[in-house]
């Protein structure tokens, strides 16, 4: 079962997307907002699995709310208008819904979203990290003491080790949670490396073993914090 959080200012958006969600006999509606603002102190809370989330709202846009929100799950962006989608898929969502939303492409989306969870699982103590991935029709164990970087890769991301790579269906943001952001830092839109993993790093890129990652403006600040207590 997934639950799921609906965020939309439109109350006839919200009644349609709630009878696919009771429709559905994998999801569960966990809660529903109308204001950003309130729902931001909420959602953290929240065990939730999916958000289904307007992207124009008066108080505060979907982007925003995204860049703003700490810790979200999954996100399925809900529009009137279909020209925001390229922007939306630099954040990591799992698909773009244009209203008037039809139940065929509603449920297209959420088999989606529950193949990504699906696709990646962690199984482990804390002290012994790994994640089971599933590539194909197979379950491969991942030790996250193997993984060197994480890359995007179309609908899929590819998680880098010394000397295999692993093609999974998944978000960034999905396998971000999983790995977690202690260990796992994101510093580009398309890369997420392991910290103890970097080899070097000079101006805007970063090295890890041969190969030489770019390091974007927005993430370069948190990369030289997450840093700074490993520099002797």
């Amino acid at each position: 079962m997934m639950k799921v959080v609906i965020l939309d200012d439109d109350k006839i958006s919200r009644e349609i997307i709630r009878s696919y969600i009771n429709f559905t006999d994998f999801l569960i509606l966990e809660a529903e907002f109308d204001n950003p603002i309130e729902a931001i102190k909420e959602i953290e809370k929240l065990d939730c699995d999916l958000i289904f989330l307007d992207i124009e709202m008066p108080e505060m846009s979907g982007i925003d709310f995204i860049e703003a929100a700490k810790n979200i799950p999954q996100v399925i962006i809900v529009s009137s208008k279909a020209e925001y989608a390229a922007e939306s898929y630099n954040y990591d969502v799992t698909d773009y819904l244009v209203k008037p939303i039809e139940y065929k492409r509603f449920l297209k989306a959420v088999d989606r979203s529950r193949s990504i969870r699906e696709s990646i699982s962690l199984e482990s103590p804390e002290d012994d990290k790994f994640i089971f991935v599933k590539t194909g029709n197979e379950l491969v164990k991942l030790n996250f003491s193997s993984i060197n970087y994480v890359e995007a890769f179309a609908d899929y991301v590819q998680i880098h080790t010394a000397d295999k790579r692993y093609t999974v269906l998944s978000t960034m943001k999905s396998i971000h949670a999983k790995l977690g952001e202690k260990d796992f830092l994101r510093v580009h839109r398309s890369f997420i490396v392991a910290l103890n993993k970097i080899d070097g790093l000079k101006d805007n890129e970063l090295e890890i073993g041969n190969k030489l990652i770019k390091v974007s403006r927005k993430y370069k600040k948190e990369l030289k914090e997450s840093l700074a207590n490993r520099i002797y």
